[in-house]
C-alpha cells in the first residue's frame, strides 16, 4: 500500500505514517527510502519529530540514534528500531501493510489517539533511572486526585534506584567484640563532616536532609525542613535554586 508521494518527501526530512494502528518513520536519503517503526524505543516519541544526522536518524527528545539503512543504534546495538520493507513505484513509496500488521498482532500498541495524552502513552522500556515518565503523565490527566494533596513525595537529585533505603543501614550490635550498653546508657550518634576544615559542619545524627531548592519547593517547606532539620540536630542542603533568609 502507498504511503506517502516519493517527490514530496524532502531529502533527509523525517516523515510520518501510519499503517495498521503502527506509526511509522520515513526517511528519504538521496534515492532511496527507508520505513521503521515510528516510536523512539527509549521513551516512545515519534522518531518524525527527530532529524538525520549523517546516517543516523536521531530522536528529538533525549538524541537516541538509530541507523537509517538498518535501524541498529550506533551507540548500543542491542537497541533496534524495527524496519519494514519499502520500495518506490510509480512515484509512491509502498509498504507491505500484511508485514506491518502482522508485526503489530505480535506488538500491540497503547495508542488512544482520539483520548487526552493518548498519542503519546509511554511504549518503552525506559531506563533505570526514568522511572516518573508514566508518574507525570497520571498527574497530567487526573491531577492529585488519586494521590491526595502533597502528591508522592520521594527524595530528588539522585537516580531512585541509587539511593540508599533503610535496609542499607547497617546497626553494630558490637555483641561479638563487647557487651552491649543498657537500655538506659546513652549511645553518641554525633557527626562531624571536614574534620580537619576551618569551619567543619557538626551534626548530632548521622542523617542529612538531602538537596531541595528554593523553586522545586515553596517557601513554607523550605523554611518548615529546615526548622526540623534545626530541631533534629543536622542540616539541610540548600540545593541550586538558593537559600532563604530563614534558613
Amino acid at each position: 500500500m502507498g504511503i506517502a508521494e516519493f517527490n514530496e518527501i524532502k531529502d533527509r526530512k523525517p516523515e510520518h505514517a501510519i499503517v495498521a494502528n503502527v506509526d511509522l518513520v520515513i526517511v528519504r536519503m538521496d534515492e532511496e527510502v527507508s520505513v521503521m517503526y515510528g516510536r523512539c524505543l527509549h521513551r516512545g516519541a515519534l522518531m518524525s519529530d527527530g532529524f538525520v544526522r549523517g546516517d543516523n536518524l536521531i530522536c528529538g527528545v533525549h538524541y537516541w540514534d538509530y541507523k537509517v539503512d538498518s535501524g541498529v543504534s550506533e551507540y548500543n546495538n542491542k537497541e533496534v528500531l524495527p524496519k519494514f520493507n519499502s520500495w518506490v513505484e510509480g512515484g509512491k513509496v509502498l509498504v507491505d501493510e500484511d508485514e506491518i500488521s502482522s508485526w503489530h498482532q505480535e506488538n500491540p500498541q497503547p495508542f488512544q489517539r482520539d483520548a487526552y495524552l493518548g498519542q503519546y502513552a509511554d511504549t518503552s522500556h525506559g531506563t533505570e533511572e526514568e522511572p516518573y515518565n508514566g508518574l507525570i503523565q497520571q498527574y497530567a490527566k487526573d491531577g492529585l486526585s488519586k494521590t491526595g494533596h502533597h502528591g508522592k513525595v520521594d527524595a530528588m537529585g539522585v537516580p531512585r534506584n541509587q539511593l540508599p533505603d533503610w535496609d542499607d543501614i547497617q546497626l553494630l550490635t558490637a555483641q561479638l567484640q563487647k557487651a552491649p550498653l543498657l537500655d538506659e546508657e546513652e549511645v553518641g550518634t554525633e557527626v562531624v563532616i571536614g574534620p580537619n576544615a576551618q569551619k567543619p559542619l557538626k551534626l548530632d545524627i548521622p542523617l542529612f536532609v538531602s538537596d531541595m531548592s528554593f523553586g522545586a519547593l515553596s517557601e513554607p517547606a523550605k523554611i518548615a525542613l529546615a526548622r526540623g532539620a534545626e530541631l533534629a540536630g543536622t542540616g539541610i542542603c540548600s540545593g541550586e535554586g538558593g537559600m532563604l533568609p530563614e534558613e
